[in-house]
């Protein structure tokens, strides 16, 4: 007996999804692994991923985490030297994934997305702030255990790992016209003033100059 898997395709609009997600039915329509198709304002094609329901909290309505699936074709340096001083609220990297692809979303989508609160712990200080648009931690990929370079040394403590990146393959990811390829995570290396996580070829755990071009796949909640 042969058991062939066929997929569902539904359509809907993104204030359609954001009303489900907040009134808690987003699992009758979209849940981990599932994938949306959409076109950059460049008209770069892009395939989101969800990456896990969020409860709701005492501020916020329940809401749903997407990640890109893929890096987009351009790589991009955490900063232009060997720092990672100020960690991810003051690297070159964050100004890229915030003034040169939040715009390039479409509209209706960056209508309904809700800033994430970020939480970095830098030099023993932690340091808050929002973004609509944001590189995964080291924690969101690997969470906090053996398969953590850092054990999210560096994370807010609201930080956890996605369900989509539980295996190596789960976080292997490729970049148009390279194939697979290395990309950044957020977090900067707690034991040196250089380096920022990434997430190597084999979907392991490892850390980069960050002055050097690796791929990029940044994420969103709704």
């Amino acid at each position: 007996m042969l058991y062939i898997r066929h997929t569902v395709e539904n359509t809907i609009t993104w204030p359609q999804l954001k009303a489900a997600v907040e009134a808690g039915n987003a699992p009758a329509l979209i849940n981990p692994f599932n994938e949306i198709d959409i076109l950059l304002e460049n008209g770069e094609p892009v395939t989101l991923v969800a990456g896990a329901h969020l409860p709701p909290t005492e501020d916020k309505p329940a809401g749903l985490r997407v990640m890109f699936k893929d890096c987009l074709a351009e790589p991009y340096r955490m900063n232009d030297d060997w720092t990672n001083r100020g960690g991810y609220q003051a690297s070159k990297g964050r100004r890229h994934v915030l003034e040169d692809i939040y715009p390039r979303l479409p509209a209706d989508l960056r209508a309904v997305i809700r800033p994430r609160k970020i939480v970095e712990i830098i030099g023993g200080k932690s340091v808050e702030y929002e973004d609509p648009l944001w590189l995964p931690s080291e924690t969101d990929m690997f969470g906090r255990g053996p398969e953590s370079w850092q054990n999210g040394a560096v994370d807010g403590p609201e930080d956890f790992q996605l369900p989509i990146f539980t295996t190596e393959r789960d976080r292997v990811k490729q970049r148009q016209g390279y194939g697979t390829t290395p990309y950044w995570c957020r977090s900067p290396d707690s034991g040196t003033s250089t380096t920022f996580c990434r997430v190597y070829t084999d979907g392991s755990a490892y850390y980069t100059d960050a002055y050097w071009s690796c791929g990029v796949a940044p994420g969103f909640d709704l």
